[in-house]
């Protein structure tokens, strides 16, 4: 076990929990970074990252460009997680406990409810990072699990994580779940908050958590979450959809009148032509968030291909006029429930150009864009069926868009002719 010392201090080295791998692998060891040449190696690789390929250099300003490392006062008392991969970080990530200090954006997290255990037994992951070239493996199942032990040995009982849109999938079969609205980040745009019960082993067999073995192997058990569940200490108000099964996410999308033909307003068009059973398939592979009336979901230059559908509120999309400094900007459409935002960065990969800031408190289903991509192998009648609405929305886009600018140009003349 890891004990007593603080981040600072020298912690031994760790291999991959024992039985995550076949015993023939030869993977590499998970390391805490307690020298500043390995810290440096670390913040040069986030900037690989978030600087060079994400192009985060007006987000991060704490950048270091001329050492091109990116690092900021977090760090300071983190434990730093990393791989090293052939002479290269190929992975890392950094965990701060609360018992060491206040976390990164606390007051988004609404940690107060979770007591008892907050504030001594709760801890944040952040900067999660992998080498572009070292994609695609077991790297990012062998870190996370290396931080999952250490927290369960230093008696951590929930980890919170700020989430993009487009990682849901990917820390939802971690065993995160969503618990409360996003928020804009002032680094990373819009994120959401997440939170991983550590000794709700129950829901990691759920969901199939890499995490379930780790757990097993320190002996724990699905009773020992028993008497400190989930349920007892997830905020008032927020509920988790993430860890309902799919008949009930289907019974809870059907509540919104989502499929309801007889409906006085016509389903979401992306649904068009589906069978109850094919559009079940299709929603129970997405995640339901709620938004609060100002948050700004997508920005001009935003990654991510994801797909939004409006359950209930309205947003408006807009861009800004002349310069963004101003904060002036022009509405240029109002979507309201059954309406349906990002199929064109979705089928065109281009950047975004506008932004889609919700008008009041409202709730979206997020359908991910490889688990899209992956219907047409998987389900290929009902991708067929959703890129044929897809492209039907967009021609309706494009239409009202032609027929605008029409508009405006005439609007534009009249007024420039004298009387």
């Amino acid at each position: 076990m890891f004990e007593g010392p603080g981040p600072g201090a020298a912690l031994k080295r760790y291999s991959h929990p024992p039985r995550l791998y076949p015993s023939s692998a030869a993977a590499p060891s998970i390391k805490i970074a307690t020298t500043e040449r390995e810290k440096e190696e670390i913040y040069r690789l986030r900037y690989k990252v978030y600087i060079e390929e994400m192009r985060g250099q007006n987000r991060h300003t704490e950048a270091d460009n001329r050492k091109k490392q990116l690092r900021d006062h977090w760090d300071d008392r983190a434990y730093h997680f990393y791989i090293e991969q052939d002479g290269v970080v190929a992975a890392c990530a950094r965990l701060n406990l609360r018992q060491d200090g206040p976390l990164e954006c606390e007051e988004h997290f609404d940690m107060e409810g979770f007591r008892p255990s907050f504030p001594s037994h709760v801890c944040m992951t952040s900067r999660l990072v992998l080498h572009p070239k070292l994609r695609g493996g077991h790297l990012l199942k062998q870190l996370t699990c290396g931080m999952y032990r250490f927290s369960l040995e230093r008696q951590m009982r929930y980890n919170f994580i700020d989430c993009h849109p487009q990682l849901l999938p990917l820390y939802s079969r971690l065993g995160y779940r969503v618990y409360r609205a996003g928020f804009n980040h002032h680094k990373y745009t819009y994120v959401i908050p997440l939170v991983l019960d550590l000794v709700d082993i129950d829901h990691l067999k759920r969901v199939r958590s890499p995490f379930g073995s780790v757990a097993r192997h320190l002996g724990y058990s699905s009773s020992r979450s028993v008497s400190n569940s989930w349920e007892s200490h997830q905020p008032s108000g927020h509920a988790d959809y993430a860890d309902t099964d799919n008949s009930q996410l289907f019974a809870e999308l059907s509540a919104f009148g989502l499929f309801d033909q007889a409906a006085t307003r016509e389903k979401t068009e992306l649904f068009e032509g589906l069978t109850p059973e094919e559009a079940k398939t299709l929603v129970c592979l997405g995640h339901i968030i709620s938004c609060r009336a100002g948050d700004s979901v997508l920005n001009p230059g935003d990654p991510g291909r994801e797909i939004f559908i409006i359950l209930s509120g309205s947003f408006q999309v807009q861009r800004p006029i002349n310069s963004p400094s101003t904060g002036e900007v022009k509405v240029l459409k109002i979507l309201s429930a059954g309406d349906t935002f990002g199929e064109m960065r979705f089928l065109r990969e281009e950047l975004r150009h506008a932004s889609v800031k919700a008008r009041e408190d409202s709730i979206l289903l997020i359908l991910n864009a490889k688990v899209l991509d992956r219907l047409v192998i998987t389900e290929p009648r009902v991708a067929a069926k959703i890129f044929r609405n897809l492209a039907s929305i967009v021609a309706t886009r494009l239409c009202d868009s032609v027929r605008f600018a029409r508009f405006s140009k005439r609007r534009t003349a009249g007024r420039s002719t004298p009387i």
